[in-house]
């Protein structure tokens, strides 16, 4: 055989391989060749190819028959590894394609996260265990930064949205006035908010100024948590979402059935970016947990 350079073995394809192992499991070119579909002399030609980049005989003829070589035996262990994992990888690619393997990155604002789409959540890792979905409770700023720079695939937060984003409203929020049991009037009472220059803080603000209050704040904070505890300690009052405030052991109770205000959840996605699969399930998921 012809001398071959250490860098010919790279050449063997996976197609070559396939016809090796065919051969082998009919142990003859001539059924092989029907099997595969090509011609007797095109397969005996890959199986040539195959011998002179390895500079080995990869068969000995018996009785008729094909029989493998010492160095064919061996050769036949890695082709069928390589097809193998070559059929892994296959696989693993359309699974990607349909977004049943792979990465998604959603970020939420902690009122989805907590009790606004806990079912998207749910119902995605169910449907799709094999994609690591990662959830990043942030403020609607922060998150809208992510997802413009795609450190996120798909964002939850509360509008109005001015950036050029895909938008689709989920579900508007009503934020009910909060106080202790025993409290009959707000008039001259402390207050606990969402922090000033945060999009729930605008609506109620504008809420609370429609019926002629104005708040005298003296704390401020992201989590409704802290401010739903401050109202049930009876040390004033808050405006929170019913989700949180009328939930769990010190639930309270409302000032009045009239929202204060409204708020938007919005769902966004990138506007041209190209489509994640695992990105629009969960969406789906979403609306229909809205």
């Amino acid at each position: 055989m012809e001398k071959e350079s250490p860098n010919s073995f790279l050449k063997i394809s996976f197609l070559q391989l396939m016809y090796f192992c065919e051969v082998y499991r009919s142990e003859s070119v001539t059924i092989a060749s029907r099997h595969l579909g090509v011609s007797q002399p095109a397969l005996s030609q890959a199986i040539s190819e195959i011998e002179k980049r390895i500079q080995a005989p990869l068969f000995k003829k018996r009785s008729g028959r094909f029989e493998l070589t010492g160095v064919g035996q061996h050769f036949l262990d890695f082709s069928q590894e390589v097809l193998h994992a070559s059929g892994e990888v296959i696989q693993w690619v359309e699974n990607f394609k349909r977004g049943a393997v792979g990465s998604l990155r959603v970020g939420m604002i902690d009122a989805a996260s907590l009790y606004l789409i806990p079912a998207a959540v749910r119902d995605f890792r169910n449907l799709y265990p094999e994609v690591d979905l990662k959830l990043i409770v942030d403020h609607s700023a922060n998150l809208l930064e992510k997802l413009r720079q795609s450190e996120i695939d798909l964002a939850f937060v509360f509008g109005p949205i001015v950036d050029d984003f895909n938008v689709t409203e989920l579900r508007q929020e009503p934020l009910f006035l909060y106080t202790s049991d025993d409290q009959k009037s707000i008039d001259d009472s402390d207050w606990f908010l969402y922090p000033n220059g945060r999009q729930t803080r605008s609506f109620i603000d504008q809420g609370l100024s429609a019926r002629g209050i104005i708040p005298r704040v003296v704390l401020e904070s992201d989590s409704p948590e802290v401010l739903k505890q401050l109202v049930y300690l009876g040390m004033g009052c808050s405006v929170l979402p019913e989700g949180i405030a009328e939930n769990g052991i010190h639930a309270l109770k409302r000032f009045d059935d009239t929202p204060v205000a409204m708020r938007p959840l919005l769902a966004l996605r990138k506007i041209g970016k190209t489509t994640n699969p695992r990105s629009e399930a969960f969406y789906r998921l979403a609306l229909d947990a809205s």
